[in-house]
């Protein structure tokens, strides 16, 4: 039985919300097609999140109060579930950078929250709502919608191979845009039920908390979403990469190069020849490892991501003859050390030891720089292959405590910016605090009034390059072939 008859006004409210639910959605959907993960490096990303949740549970609020007043049981229980796992997922979302432990429970939580819109989506299509088409195939859309994205979700977190691993992405993102469309059904019923309000009802006064929801929501979405879309467009994302006359002109000149291993999995890849190359002479080989946004397989954009530029400009190159590898790592990939992320490690340790067949490389003085992704893979390189590097110079990235031990004689110059939220301090605070306890002493330079970007504060830091290239990795007394090999 029917409670009452909800006013002009609250369809109204309720109308709009649906329709900013939309719009968000829309602008997110966009940013996640053109960026990806990506998305979440973006500085404008963590208020703007804070608005999806803002909006997702007005508009959520709206719909259950007019599930209720229809006496729609079985659409608001499953509606209010719904509801409750996805603002978890806003949560989780919003902290899983900060608290990487977080990132453990991620996968599993996306598809518990697929897993509730599925049932809300079937209760919408086989209760009393199915009396409304327009309710009906929104939960159409739903139910069909959300196994699409669980599967590819789950497929493409254990699926190894490159290209299909990028397909099931991209599939599960427009899957996510195609779920609109419930929304839009949502909004187009509540606007006929807005139709069948009859001038008799009585007039209601406005409700004080909609009218300050609503400005609160127009005034996020007017500033706070142009600062976010406006931030993704300028990433560059938003169009083929096209690589600037300097970083043309370095790509040229220092030749493409790819990897394959027996398996046909490619690492594509650049590498920088010393100055006045002597091929009787050993050289250092520099591993550089870029930052997430030079992911990719045009093999161009890691020659003009930090610290590429620094490491491959002609005054170091002739100060400091060496060979720089600079690989390439691909979407959805990372160097490693990164929960969730899958590594090409093992591809990147196998395109060295085909260099090393190839060029006189010095085995005691491999060296490894990285930024932030690639800060956190040099810390796993050396963790893992502590035998392989002679020093490291991890920047906003981080370790595993665990290995705190394995690294007590490894040379490190550890750099983090104190106020770094994409890569929290933390993770470098507890790895050299490992260190220490275990005996070691890395050096760790941290800005207290810094945040990701402090590239400019490294590469200006005094006698950085000189203290790298003066470290020189000891032969074991019964030296082992190195397990990399």
């Amino acid at each position: 039985m029917q409670k009452s008859v909800l006013s002009r006004d609250f369809y109204s409210f309720a109308v709009l919300f649906t329709a900013l639910s939309i719009t968000v959605t829309i602008i997110q959907s966009i940013a996640g097609l053109t960026l990806g993960a990506r998305v979440l490096t973006l500085g404008s990303f963590y208020p703007w999140i804070v608005l999806c949740a803002f909006i997702f549970i007005i508009t959520s609020f709206a719909l259950l109060q007019y599930f209720w007043y229809k006496s729609y049981r079985t659409a608001f229980v499953f509606g209010l579930i719904s509801t409750i796992v996805n603002l978890w997922m806003y949560i989780l979302i919003y902290n899983v950078m900060i608290y990487r432990d977080l990132q453990k429970i991620y996968i599993a939580s996306g598809v518990i929250v697929l897993s509730t819109g599925t049932l809300y989506g079937l209760s919408l299509v086989f209760s009393k709502t199915n009396k409304k088409p327009l309710l009906k195939w929104a939960g159409v859309v739903s139910a069909i919608i959300g196994p699409i994205m669980i599967a590819t979700m789950l497929w493409s977190v254990n699926v190894q191979d490159i290209s299909l691993k990028l397909l099931l992405e991209k599939i599960h993102r427009w899957a996510s845009v195609v779920g609109i469309l419930a929304s839009v059904l949502f909004l187009l019923n509540l606007r006929n039920e807005a139709k069948l309000v009859t001038d008799t009802v009585e007039k209601t006064k406005p409700v004080v908390w909609r009218e300050l929801a609503k400005v609160l929501a127009i005034l996020g979405l007017l500033f706070l979403g142009m600062k976010f879309a406006g931030e993704g467009f300028r990433s560059g994302s938003h169009k083929a990469y096209i690589p600037t006359p300097l970083e043309k002109k370095q790509a040229e000149a220092f030749g493409a190069r790819n990897y394959v291993n027996g398996s046909g999995d490619t690492l594509r890849y650049r590498l920088i020849m010393p100055i006045n190359y002597d091929a009787t002479k050993k050289y250092p080989l520099i591993v550089c490892l870029h930052h997430g946004g030079a992911h990719g397989t045009d093999n161009v954009r890691q020659v003009g991501a930090d610290p590429a530029p620094f490491l491959s400009s002609d005054e170091n190159r002739k100060k400091y003859p060496a060979f720089i590898f600079m690989p390439q790592c691909p979407e959805g990939y990372g160097f490693g050390g990164i929960d969730g992320y899958p590594t090409i490690d093992t591809l990147v340790f196998s395109t060295i030891r085909s260099i090393e067949k190839e060029y006189l490389i010095d085995s005691e003085r491999r060296y490894v720089i990285g930024i932030s992704g690639g800060g956190y893979g040099s810390w796993h390189f050396i963790s893992t292959h502590p035998e392989m590097f002679a020093a490291a110079i991890p920047i906003c990235g981080g370790g595993d405590a665990k290995f705190g031990k394995a690294l007590v004689n490894m040379p490190i110059w550890a750099f983090h910016g104190a106020r770094d939220r994409l890569a929290p301090v933390s993770g470098t605070r507890a790895i050299i605090e490992a260190i220490r306890k275990a005996g070691g002493n890395p050096k760790y330079s941290e800005f207290t009034y810094a945040g990701h970007d402090i590239w400019n504060d490294v590469r200006a830091e005094p006698g950085l390059m000189d203290w790298l290239f003066a470290q020189k990795r000891k032969p074991e007394p019964h030296p082992k072939k190195a397990s990399f090999m």
